[in-house]
């Protein structure tokens, strides 16, 4: 009976697993085989369109918790009346070293951690570029709950990809964002779920953070171009909407327009909420008129940042959408040019402040609405790529100078009567390319993993996330290498971390005022690179890509074997093959960069290109924030050297990639390195070698082992103490400003003869001044005229006439006159 039992149980068992594996394998199939897809109408609006009685009906007792002042942001208070309070905080980038923005690695406790970090910097807001996990919202509701003495506020955004075909009222584009809109209002009233999409956040979004929404922020820094081509291309004038409305406005401001009335009656409708909404808008589209910007020629690699506009002062709010509208604005002090370069802003030795002049002209052209400044800022990253005439940089800063400078600008945008300075940004993000030395951070993917202190977008955090394993101090206990040398009393260490190749030399007796240090550097291939140094005649068998020149404490150089400079100048047609080559002219040059091409304004005032010499080495112990670019200390018979990457041509140090391009192709390529051949010289002041390690033709060899995730540590820069200090002392606004009084009715007065609008421009007897000045202002707005010239213009070229008084004019000839008709220009009967 017992085994009749067992072989029954045991029957049971192979039946039960039977089922269940079928079950699976069931499920498989119908995995495998089914396709969810959500079906959707393209020819149905997203969202019902109520009659205005139903709106009228919804809005009547609606009190929005924020709404936008006439000068500051309102927050509604416990007993109902609204409190005008000031935006202090920072912009919430997520792409901590290694990953992408899209990677969204963070869990719910570094979320939290972050936001606790910035609600002791005294901060009350925190803006986002897109929807981020779940996590986030999570832990924003969490932190405000928990663990806040005072509520961080979110300035949610809602992210834009470039339109097809420079449209953007491309009715695909058009739909797609405002999906995007439908998508964000749903997750800060945590009723989303959203699929996993490439790109972008998904998951369950079920925590309600609308009570802490300040405001939405649609979109990004639009493109020039794509702005300029659908003005051009597309004829609305006027909207009309529930919520928003726009008037004698370009195509742009209507589809914008009709973007914020989406927004505000999705909320509306779908959850009887309203919050302040506006758009990203920038300096290459502010409505101010700038004379120095001007695109000269065809090499020039941007736009005309004064061609079109989206102003501000066209969008108004109706009745129904009580939350009200704010001007949005990033804002820096040394991009576009104009902002220091247009007299009205120019520093002078009275007022060298441009931003704040800046700051007064855009305040100005954002009449009754708040203006928040979005994105402002200055990097502490080694290297600069644009220069300011006030000493505003982009790059070159040391943490102190980051920490006071940017101070000063937060100060300049509460005087100027600003409703909110968003600092850019909180952390450093490693993947942030930079239009300077974008085309050496190769490959591309690799970006990431590795820091570019030549680069100033990766440098604007304010907190540091950093991989630096050695402290430039002049000691070596913090080295963990073998070293590369020693003999007697002489070491040489090497080591390589994501942001530096580092060296460290004791070499016994070294005195600076009567030696001077060389190190060469053979980056790759043993035939390329320059085989004489410009201290010996001798010849030596690997070629050198790279010598650092340690004069003095005072004076110290990294110089590059002259056919391996990156310095390109497209204006003058100098786009060098970016290649090590072999020589032996002992040539070794500066590192030159241009960073501020030549100018011309429009009135002809010339401005001249600035150069960027980037090859002196800084001195100084690297812990403290006033050398925290330090590149090199000297201490007794040690020394201690760090050169960040680019500084050497390195493309990828996670894979230890160096430049080494192909002639003949648009491209720029790069080479794997094994690794790195040395020698140090030790000379006197007139170049008598007294010590060479390793003698004759000997090398000393490092290379590193590579990585697919880097190493980091966070830390808080000074800026982070220089922030929490003065934002502690904006604890509401710092001050309310008056309304201006009425200055009378206005009139409006009709234009001559009838017309909509007319300009009247007098041209004196052809001179040839017209065509040099007028002449690119009319084909710079898209305007066409007529030019009126006297009878008997019979010269092809330019003359020189004599006029009554002793004076002479130039006046054009029939060359010019061709090419103004050529162009569309009217001319007046009987020229030719």
């Amino acid at each position: 009976m017992k085994k009749k039992l067992i072989v029954i149980a045991g029957l049971l068992a192979l039946l039960v697993w039977t089922v269940r594996e079928m079950l699976k394998y069931e499920e498989k199939i119908r995995s495998d085989h089914i396709i969810t897809k959500v079906v959707e109408d393209p020819s149905k609006p997203l969202i019902e369109r109520w009659e205005p009685a139903r709106i009228a009906a919804a809005v009547k007792n609606l009190e929005p918790r924020f709404r936008a002042g006439t000068a500051y942001f309102e927050v509604q208070t416990e007993d109902g009346a609204y409190r005008p309070f000031f935006l202090k905080g920072v912009n919430f980038g997520v792409a901590v070293p290694g990953k992408f923005p899209a990677e969204f690695s963070l869990s719910f406790d570094e979320y939290v951690q972050w936001l606790d970090s910035i609600g002791r910097m005294h901060a009350n807001v925190i803006r986002t570029y897109t929807i981020l996990p779940p996590e986030f919202y999570r832990a924003l509701a969490y932190y405000n709950l928990h663990l806040a003495s005072r509520p961080l506020y979110l300035l949610q955004g809602v992210w834009a990809t470039e339109p097809p075909r420079d449209d953007y009222m491309d009715p695909g584009y058009t739909r797609d964002f405002q999906k995007e809109i439908k998508d964000v209002i749903d997750v800060i009233h945590g009723q989303a779920v959203l699929p996993p999409r490439p790109g972008k956040a998904h998951g369950t979004y079920t925590a309600d953070v609308s009570r802490w929404t300040a405001g939405l922020l649609l979109g990004r820094e639009w493109e020039p171009k794509a702005v300029f081509h659908t003005v051009r291309t597309r004829s609305d004038s006027l909207y009309r909407g529930d919520f928003v409305s726009v008037y004698e406005a370009n195509p742009m401001e209507v589809w914008l327009a009709r973007m914020l009335d989406f927004a505000a009656r999705y909320e509306t409708q779908t959850y009887g909420s309203q919050r302040p909404l506006s758009f990203v808008n920038w300096l290459p589209l502010d409505p101010m008129y700038h004379d120095t910007e001007f695109i000269e020629n065809k090499k020039v690699r941007e736009y005309d940042n004064d061609l079109v506009s989206v102003d501000f002062a066209k969008f108004h709010a109706t009745p129904y959408f009580k939350a009200g509208l704010y001007a949005a604005y990033h804002v820096y002090p040394y991009y576009p040019d104009f902002i220091f370069l247009d007299l009205k802003y120019r520093p002078t030795p009275q007022d060298p402040d441009n931003y704040r002049k800046y700051l007064r002209d855009l305040k100005a052209h954002t009449p009754g609405m708040p203006l928040v400044i979005a994105e402002y800022g200055l990097p502490n990253s080694r290297g600069i790529s644009h220069f300011s005439t006030s000493g505003f940089h982009q790059g070159g800063h040391s943490e102190a100078e980051q920490a006071a400078k940017s101070m000063k600008l937060t100060r300049d945008i509460v005087e100027t009567g600003g409703a909110g300075a968003i600092y850019f940004e909180w952390i450093d993000e490693w993947f942030k390319h930079n239009w300077l030395v974008m085309d050496f951070e190769i490959p591309f993917e690799h970006r990431k993993l590795w820091h570019n202190m030549e680069n100033p977008e990766q440098n604007f955090g304010v907190m540091a996330m950093e991989s630096k394993r050695i402290v430039i101090d002049g000691r070596t206990g913090d080295w963990k290498e073998p070293p590369l040398y020693a003999s007697d009393d002489t070491l040489v260490l090497a080591a390589a971390d994501p942001t530096y190749f580092s060296m460290a030399l004791v070499l016994p007796g070294i005195d600076w005022s009567h030696h001077r240090v060389y190190i060469a550097l053979d980056t790759y291939d043993k035939t390329k690179g320059d085989h004489r140094l410009p201290f010996s005649e001798r010849t030596y068998e690997r070629g050198f890509e790279f010598l650092a020149a340690l004069y003095s404490p005072d004076s110290a150089k990294i110089l590059v074997d002259d056919p391996y400079s990156v310095f390109t100048d497209i204006y003058n047609d100098y786009i060098p093959v970016y290649a090590s080559k072999p020589n032996s002219n002992g040539k070794f040059i500066d590192q030159l960069m241009l960073v501020n091409r030549g100018r011309e304004s429009l009135t002809g005032e010339k401005f001249p290109r600035i150069i960027h010499n980037r090859s002196p080495l800084r001195f100084g112990i690297s812990t403290r924030p006033q050398h925290s670019n330090a590149d090199w200390y000297a201490s007794g018979d040690t020394v201690e050297l760090r050169l960040d990457w680019h500084l050497i041509n390195v493309s990828d140090p996670s894979h230890r990639y160096v430049l080494d391009d192909r002639p003949g192709t648009k491209a720029i390529e790069a080479s794997v390195t094994d690794g790195f051949r040395i020698k140090i010289f030790v000379t006197d002041t007139t170049g008598k070698i007294l010590h060479e390690i390793p003698g004759g033709e000997e090398y000393l060899f490092f290379t590193w082992d590579p990585w697919d995730q880097p190493p980091y540590t966070a830390r808080l820069k000074p800026l982070y103490d220089s922030l929490a200090l003065y934002f502690d002392s904006l604890e509401y606004v710092p001050f309310v400003q008056k309304s201006p009084e009425a200055g009378g009715k206005p009139r409006i007065m009709p234009f001559r003869h009838g017309k909509p609008a007319a300009v009247s421009v007098d041209f004196d007897y052809g001179a040839y001044s017209q065509y040099v000045y007028a002449y690119p202002l009319l084909e710079k707005y898209g305007l066409r005229a007529t030019f009126e010239q006297p009878e008997g213009l019979t010269h092809k070229t330019p003359e020189v006439l004599a006029l009554p008084g002793d004076v002479a004019a130039k006046r054009m000839g029939t060359t010019q006159l061709e090419e103004l008709r050529a162009k569309g220009h009217g001319l007046a009967a009987g020229l030719f």
